[in-house]
């Protein structure tokens, strides 16, 4: 088996058998491999798989457990349990996070393409709007009307698309060099300026609805914004939920959408099937188990790997590539390897499927382990690709892709 390696010189990402590299621990902690990394074995199912109804339902109830706990332990009268409150605080915000995340990115993102509920039901739109704005989302007909566009094979990666177009933006563009585009895109995840327009942007679409559910908006403001800190304290408020909702779950969100794709590297798609799923990758938390190739490893190489796994690739999987995500390659192919859309609960196991049948997409040929190399993939293209004037750019190199 191939061990894992960082980019060559070529710039090439390493095809290797990651997830078989976790046989090395017992069969019965299979399952939880598969979750935390995201990529299941060869013909593994799914043990059990709630409705989406009942999995939203314990999603939004967990993220408000969650804050509750945290607020509890930080505003406690006993000395132990506050400073327990700040020694969980990261693990505890990063939990917040993944939940905020995949309340808008994977129960909004399928209400809008109404496969949360049956299709044509009222509750898919309702209850997009309930989450866009409990977590302080772009509002739902904007998020429908640019998450559609996205999928328009006239729009799909190029200036048009509404992603593309804020990295490009904010300095992540093709014809800039790998160093260039890591700077830029760490940059941007601490930059107040990207903060304050990203929260403004969330804020402003939120209250661009009807009199009515504007007054919801306001009053859920006034309740995060005045009301718990009135009650709770503005330090504890700050930790338990303002960072998760605000920089932190911005953050979680340049990641996830910068790795998403192969961005900007062309003209739209538009009917060349093997072009537009060239721009689809996997994206799995984890990395090849040390010993995979048969050497007995040193207790420094295992320490370097759990560390590795516990501080970045778990954190990865729980606060940033939530849900579905590291499938999402199958979300945009579904079609193409004849499966259904409203099989997406079980994403992961539906993309191993198609892998295991055969009939793919070459799904299997484009697998990313860890954020380094999600990142790389993606920079690399973009560093090879043509630079865009300033201009949206053509698609097919004919006329301007407007997405209508």
């Amino acid at each position: 088996m191939t061990l894992p390696k960082s980019l060559t010189n070529e710039g090439e990402l390493p095809r290797i058998s990651v997830r078989a590299s976790y046989l090395r621990f017992p069969r019965w902690t299979q399952p939880l491999w598969t979750r935390l990394t995201g990529k299941p074995l060869p013909n593994e199912q799914a043990w059990f798989t709630p409705h989406p109804a009942l999995s939203l339902s314990m999603d939004v109830l967990l993220a408000i457990g969650t804050c509750a706990v945290h607020l509890y332990l930080l505003t406690s009268s006993r000395d132990w349990l506050r400073i327990l409150g700040y020694v969980v605080a990261p693990m505890a915000m990063v939990f917040l996070v993944g939940l905020l995340r995949k309340i808008q990115v994977v129960y909004g993102h399928h209400a809008i393409h109404e496969t949360l509920f049956r299709r044509g039901s009222r509750m898919n739109g309702l209850v997009s709007k309930g989450l866009t704005i409990f977590v302080l989302a772009q509002n739902e007909i904007e998020y429908e009307q640019e998450h559609l566009d996205h999928h328009r094979r006239s729009v799909f990666t190029t200036r048009d698309d509404a992603d593309a177009s804020l990295l490009f933006n904010f300095g992540i563009r093709p014809g800039r060099s790998v160093a260039e585009l890591n700077h830029n895109l760490l940059s941007t995840l601490f930059s107040p300026v990207f903060h304050l327009w990203f929260l403004k942007s969330r804020v402003m679409s939120n209250l661009r609805r009807p009199l009515i559910e504007q007054c919801l908006v306001v009053v859920w403001l006034v309740v995060l914004i005045v009301v718990m800190p009135a009650c709770l304290g503005v330090n504890a408020t700050a930790i338990a939920l303002w960072l998760p909702l605000t920089a932190l779950y911005q953050m979680s969100a340049l990641l996830q959408f910068s790795t998403e794709h192969v961005w900007l590297v062309g003209a739209a798609p538009g009917v060349q099937q093997g072009v537009y799923a060239e721009r689809c990758h996997g994206r799995f938390c984890g990395e090849c188990v040390p010993g995979a190739d048969g050497n007995v490893p040193s207790p420094r190489v295992w320490l370097r790997w759990w560390c590795r796994t516990l501080f970045m690739h778990i954190p990865m999987r729980v606060g940033v590539l939530v849900g579905d995500l590291p499938a999402h390659d199958w979300h945009h192919l579904a079609s193409a390897v004849g499966h259904s859309h409203r099989s997406w609960p079980d994403a992961i196991f539906e993309r191993q499927r198609a892998i295991d049948s055969g009939n793919s997409a070459g799904m299997e040929e484009r697998e990313l382990w860890g954020i380094e190399n999600m990142i790389a993939h993606v920079f690399v293209h973009m560093s090879q690709a043509s630079e865009l004037p300033a201009e949206s750019e053509l698609a097919a190199g004919t006329s301007p892709a407007n997405g209508s």
